[in-house]
């Protein structure tokens, strides 16, 4: 069998190792209190749920690329509403099947595998995908290590790694960490993108996921040279319905969809419809924030009495926590396997040794288990 081999080089993905942990568990009939991946179990709201069923029609068609204009007006009122930006829901959205096909395909916009200048720069520790994608589309990929307070500085990456460079991502609010860039730090990575003709792609899925204050978007800076991704997997419990949104600079915008077009890649016209009742709505999401930050607080309680430090973790679905001395993430990982506690280790989100030193909880359980979670805890301490 001859297979593609950077398919081969890739790691098993972080979330299969996982789920065989936690097949493990069951099977031997312990305790599970599963705060690996990032999976709401909170119910999708009967509303979106009732929008999908009438729109699937006898015949069932091939969907468009584009999409109808329905579920990309509601997406552009959202982002209205929610950043105070106006967009041209003809040239300026397009939908997805969720965010993480969009961020696998997105390097082939731009990569020449033969090309000196095929860099792309992404946060490290961050989502997986932005390498693996990277990868498979014959780019190079330029991690950019992040330690401290998690925030990515692009402006102080060396000038020779930025001429050879054609996209760089950013994730705001960050995952695994939950770090926020401030609009400045937006502005100043526009800016740097802008001198070296780079295309800057914002990982924005967790936009209405936050505690305190919200994110702010790389939209509000600029849309020229810019594309911004979006998800309703958190913030309306649309995980299973793959339904995402692409935004940003219309000539941009064009070739995506040009590319698009070639495997494919266009969610079916009823979930558009449950999408566009989904970014019509504000309030489910208030909802669903307030239940994540209920969570939350349970857990930060704790782990601050534990002598545990929460690092960065301001928005997002996660935790960042900072294992113990004589550990390092992999090691406590395990160590909590041993109550039934399912997180990953910091370095299953990383290509350098950046997360090392950490795990990170994905707020899924309710508050409930949480607390009985925290109590498995203690007989690790």
């Amino acid at each position: 069998m001859r297979l593609n081999p950077r398919l081969t080089a890739l790691p098993t993905y972080p979330t299969v190792v996982l789920d065989r942990k936690r097949d493990a568990l069951h099977a031997a009939g312990l305790p599970v209190y599963d705060f690996g991946t990032g999976d709401p179990i909170e119910p999708t709201p009967r509303f979106i749920r009732d929008a999908l069923t009438p729109a699937i029609a006898d015949n069932c068609r091939y969907p468009t690329v584009l999409g109808g204009p329905a579920v990309r007006e509601a997406f552009a009122g959202w982002v209205w509403r929610r950043f105070g930006v106006t967009l041209d829901p003809s040239t300026q959205v397009l939908p997805s099947s969720g965010s993480k096909e969009a961020v696998f395909h997105l390097p082939l916009l731009v990569i020449d595998p033969d090309a000196a200048d095929r860099g792309v720069v992404f946060p490290d520790p961050g989502y997986s995908v932005y390498y693996r994608g990277t990868v498979l589309a014959g780019g190079d990929p330029l991690p950019q290590k992040l330690a401290g307070d998690f925030h990515q500085r692009v402006w102080e990456l060396p000038a020779e790694v930025l001429r050879r460079t054609r996209m760089v991502w950013i994730n705001s609010p960050h995952n695994p960490s939950g770090a926020v860039l401030s609009r400045d730090e937006l502005r100043r990575t526009w800016e740097v993108c802008r001198e070296y003709d780079i295309l800057l792609v914002s990982d924005e899925c967790y936009a209405d996921t936050w505690f305190d204050a919200p994110p702010a978007s790389v939209l509000e800076v600029a849309t020229e040279g810019v594309l911004a991704i979006f998800s309703l997997s958190k913030r309306s419990g649309m995980t299973g319905y793959r339904t995402g949104m692409i935004a940003g600079d219309p000539r941009w915008m064009t070739r995506l969809r040009e590319l698009r077009a070639n495997p494919g890649l266009a969610p079916q016209d009823f979930v558009n419809a449950a999408a566009a009742a989904a970014w019509n709505d504000d309030h489910h999401a208030d909802v669903r924030r307030h239940g994540f930050k209920e969570k939350r607080d349970v857990l930060v309680a704790f782990l601050r009495e534990a002598g545990l430090e929460v690092v960065a973790s301001e928005a997002s679905f996660y935790l960042w926590v900072r294992v113990p001395r004589g550990h390092d993430g992999q090691s406590y990982a395990e160590k909590l396997l041993e109550v039934g506690i399912l997180t990953h280790p910091g370095r299953a989100f990383a290509v350098t040794d950046a997360g090392d030193e950490y795990v990170r909880l994905a707020l899924v359980p309710d508050v409930e288990t949480c607390r009985r979670a925290t109590d498995a805890w203690r007989e690790v301490l």
